[in-house]
């Protein structure tokens, strides 16, 4: 399908959060530190990090645009750390835009596997992460979902973006595999395709991703994972 409506499509994956650090510090075979977390990842906020993320977005990005190429429309996921990082960007750039939550922007739902390492994975249930590889695409965790699951509910989203928004430029505040799954759906990728953006380009914190309609109004890409922005962003004030 081709996906036709917007101007120009921009999606900015949230600042680092809580969840990424404690990741990034959890050693090989250890436990996530569950004090420093909540019970939802839903309820996951940004580190100070990722707040300085968020504002250099606003600053070395959004108030950087010509005016004629600044957006109009905003979305964001429901995670609170993607509307904080929206709220931050735009509070920095200046721009005083509401910003319409949409839950089909979420994060991918892995169940009770949100807030595990590897390792707590493997102690909850040896056979998941076997499952996972042998069908990355449509396996579905326990009380969660699939990728699959989410090319779906952004199919959804793209559609009525596209017949509500024509000639709009549109920004949105997401989450990896969200920006990663909306570059499948908009450059046509097929499974392998997918897979090798995930491993070979991913979407990193506050990074900015674009499409911009050709001559035909279709979305094409303009610009993938960009932090040129975060220049000088360092997780030390």
């Amino acid at each position: 399908m081709r996906y036709r409506g917007p101007a120009e499509l921009t999606v900015v994956r949230h600042g680092q959060s809580a969840l990424n650090a404690a990741l990034t510090a959890t050693p090989e075979g250890g436990a996530l530190d569950a004090a420093a977390l909540p019970a939802r990842n839903a309820d996951v906020d940004l580190t100070p990090l990722g707040e300085r993320q968020a504002r250099a977005v606003g600053t070395g990005w959004l108030a950087a645009l010509p005016g004629d190429r600044r957006p109009g429309v905003v979305f964001s996921s429901t995670y609170l750390r993607a509307r904080r990082t929206a709220g931050l960007a735009l509070e920095a750039a200046g721009l005083d835009l509401p910003v319409q939550l949409d839950e089909r922007l979420r994060d991918h739902d892995s169940g009770p596997f949100a807030l595990m390492s590897p390792a707590m994975v493997r102690g909850y249930d040896p056979g998941e992460a076997s499952r996972r590889r042998d069908d990355p695409m449509h396996h579905r965790p326990e009380r969660g979902e699939s990728l699959a699951d989410v090319l779906l509910r952004l199919r959804s989203f793209l559609r009525d973006l596209c017949a509500e928004y024509p000639g709009e430029r549109v920004l949105l505040f997401a989450h990896e595999p969200v920006v990663v799954l909306l570059r499948g759906i908009l450059e046509g990728l097929d499974e392998a395709g997918v897979w090798r953006v995930s491993g070979e380009e991913p979407a990193a914190a506050a990074s900015v991703s674009r499409w911009t309609a050709d001559a035909g109004g279709e979305l094409r890409p303009d610009g993938y994972g960009a932090v040129g922005h975060l220049a000088g962003v360092t997780a030390e004030e």
